[in-house]
């Protein structure tokens, strides 16, 4: 009897589902040949996606070096070798980096790249070059060793689809721009930062505005000064030139922003997602803040932390063409009220999902939810002032699916009471004030009678239950309860956070009993993971 044969595609597809799991997809490279061959291309595709810089990290700069033509080898070479003669000069002990002049890498890693960071991989090359050769970051060898870095790699990685680069990479370095955006013409994601008017840099965005047509989502982030005629012309004609520019996001660009909401016009075909990021609408005339409201494809529009909307800027927002499912406002201020309930007012009837990052929450912020928002599924809080207690009676008029609180609060039996019975999922993280006399309790047992009392008083139609609780006896006890005194046993998910300890008898006793009622165990920091980054449209 022959063994069993998994086609070649099979192997593919679940090699991709293990797209994110390295240390597996490291482990299938050693299987067999074809194995090797299918898995680096994953591997490579994003090889900087770990926040954390690590060993694994370090291996992949030195795996990329060995990439480089004969040229660039040589160079650094050079560069080590002038490096190693004055260390031996002054007896300190030489670098050792074996680069041999006819090894030939397995595969040409960097066509596989698809996603590149260059201030992930400077981040990188920095620590490689302070643990591995003692050379701190503004030695002349690493600012040297960068541009021929990044140069290597955009020349070769013909897979290239997001990028991200500071264009302060520029500043007193010598790229040869023509072979750095070679390979750019089929990126759907571009992230410009620290926009200046250096020669080269200009020179960078020409290019970027006559090869890349086909972005999905374009960012701009930080212009440096405010007076970059030609540079601020030029970003505009990119994003005028794209072909079905889905994603638009704009950071710290206040002198730019009226020249951007006219070149919008031209994607309000297309466009579905916009945010704003610290840019002030202050000086925006009303002809060009109308540029906006005439964006008829757009469903998700956020606005973070943006100042000095006038109201009559407010007020065309009713006469917007697009219909909004989802609106994000975060800002940290207290005076920020009018805007918001201009924005529920005039934005909220179509909304799906409405996210508030704010101060403080006001009573006519949540009776205009009541009234404005029929269609609302999601609603999102999250607070960083003490919760007044006054507003809970006004949460019954709510009309919400989902609730997600982050706030601070010490009374959790007035929110389970006034709990419209519309709520079928929650999730609940609360703070608790350092003005509160059980500020110090909670610290040191995080387990407290808060969370008794609220699913001793909530309704029990309840299908999710998300709390920032660890797995112990005492709240496993309080869940089981809560799940049999429902006749109908409505709840179907449990979230909390995950503890890595070995369950004793009594809990995993009482865990598996709530598992024979039906309810699935999840981690409490994934089931509302953060969807605002709208990596789906690209």
């Amino acid at each position: 009897m022959t063994s069993p044969y998994l086609p070649d595609d099979c192997i593919h597809d679940i090699l991709k589902h293990l797209q994110n799991n390295r240390s597996t997809l490291f482990n299938c490279l050693l299987v067999n040949r074809f194995w090797c061959r299918a898995t680096v291309p994953l591997l490579y595709a994003n090889p900087f996606d770990n926040v954390m810089i690590n060993e694994n990290h370090y291996l992949i700069i030195l795996t990329l070096i060995l990439c480089f033509n004969k040229a660039e080898i040589l160079q650094l070479k050079n560069q080590l070798k002038q490096l190693n003669q004055l260390k031996y000069n002054n007896n300190i002990d030489k670098i050792d980096i074996d680069i041999k002049d006819n090894y030939k890498p397995l595969f040409k890693y960097p066509k596989y790249l698809e996603k590149y960071d260059c201030f992930t991989v400077n981040c990188i090359i920095f620590e490689w070059f302070r643990n591995y050769l003692n050379l701190s970051y503004n030695h002349e060898i690493v600012k040297n060793f960068i541009p021929s870095f990044h140069q290597s790699n955009l020349r070769q990685c013909v897979n290239i689809r997001q990028f991200q680069i500071s264009l302060h990479l520029f500043y007193n370095k010598t790229y040869n721009i023509q072979v750095l955006t070679s390979n750019l013409t089929h990126l759907n994601l571009l992230s410009l930062q620290d926009i200046n008017d250096d020669v080269m840099a200009q020179e960078f965005l020409e290019n970027v505005a006559n090869i890349c047509l086909n972005l999905r989502k374009f960012e701009i982030t930080s212009i440096l000064y405010n007076n970059f005629i030609k540079t601020n012309e030029t970003i505009c004609t990119i994003i005028q030139n794209q072909n079905n520019l889905k994603a638009f996001k704009i950071v710290q660009c206040t002198n730019l922003l009226d020249k951007v909401l006219v070149s919008l016009e031209l994607q309000k075909h297309s466009l579905v997602y916009i945010e704003f990021e610290h840019v002030n609408f202050n000086n925006i005339p009303s002809k060009t803040f109308k540029y906006l409201c005439n964006l008829y494809n757009l469903k998700y529009l956020k606005f973070d932390n943006c100042e000095k909307f006038s109201s009559e800027q407010c007020k065309m927002l009713n006469f917007a063409s697009f219909n909004l499912k989802e609106l994000i406002i975060i800002h940290n201020g207290r005076n920020y009220n009018n805007t918001i309930l201009s924005m529920i007012k005039y934005l909220a009837p179509s909304l799906q999902r409405l996210s508030l990052i704010i101060g403080s929450l006001t009573i006519p912020i949540i009776e205009y939810l009541s009234i404005y928002c029929p269609n609302l599924n999601t609603l999102e809080i999250e607070t960083t002032s003490i919760f007044n207690e006054l507003l809970f009676p006004y949460f019954k008029n709510l009309k919400v699916r989902i609730l997600i609180l982050r706030i601070i609060n010490e009374n959790f039996i007035n929110l389970a009471i006034n709990l419209p019975i519309s709520v079928k999922e929650i999730s609940i993280n609360f703070y608790q004030s350092h003005d509160s006399p059980y500020f110090h309790y909670s610290l040191h047992n995080p387990h407290s009678l808060n969370f008794k009392e609220f699913l001793e008083n909530c309704h029990n139609c309840l299908e999710l239950i998300n709390l920032n609780q660890f797995i112990n006896l005492e709240f496993l006890s309080i869940i089981l309860n809560y799940i049999e005194k429902s006749n109908n046993n409505s709840l179907k998910f449990l979230g909390m956070k995950k503890l890595e300890k070995v369950l004793n008898d009594d809990e995993s006793k009482l865990l598996d009993q709530i598992k024979a009622k039906g309810v699935e165990i999840v981690d409490f920091y994934n089931i509302y993971k953060d969807n605002t980054n709208f990596d789906f449209i690209i």
